[in-house]
């Protein structure tokens, strides 16, 4: 009889930071994300992610954010870029955005997400939760 993997439940507060020590290659996943979060940085300016609190903890789905500011009011607006498979990193189907109650409540903005490939890729010999912001 084949085990089955136990699946961890991920609090729909979380950010990768918070999971990265569940992940199945961090700096791999982490660097992935980074990519699709400067490409969108890029393309339409300040970006965001947050994770599948429904994905698998080992390589939890993520979608892309990016923020626009409104000149004259300062008022800033969030809109959804893309949503990817944290296995594949492939883009996932649009449908997948709009199921809000699949998407963390907190995110990482790029400055934080390049902190943390940092931190991943020069580990300091401080506690395990210094991977959080």
């Amino acid at each position: 009889m084949a085990k089955r993997a136990v699946k961890t439940t991920i609090p729909d507060d979380s950010i990768i930071a918070d999971v990265v020590v569940q992940l199945d290659n961090p700096i791999e996943y982490v660097r992935r994300v980074l990519e699709k979060l400067e490409r969108c940085r890029r393309a339409k300016g300040d970006a965001q992610v947050r994770i599948g609190v429904r994905s698998r903890a080992e390589c939890p789905n993520y979608l892309i954010e990016y923020i626009v500011e409104d000149k004259k009011s300062h008022e800033k607006s969030v809109f959804a870029d893309a949503a990817y498979s944290g296995s594949t990193h492939r883009e996932l189907a649009p449908r997948h955005i709009e199921e809000t109650q699949n998407w963390s409540r907190e995110e990482m903005n790029v400055t934080a997400v390049s902190a943390l490939i940092g931190r991943l890729r020069n580990p300091s010999p401080r506690s395990p939760r210094s991977y959080e912001d």
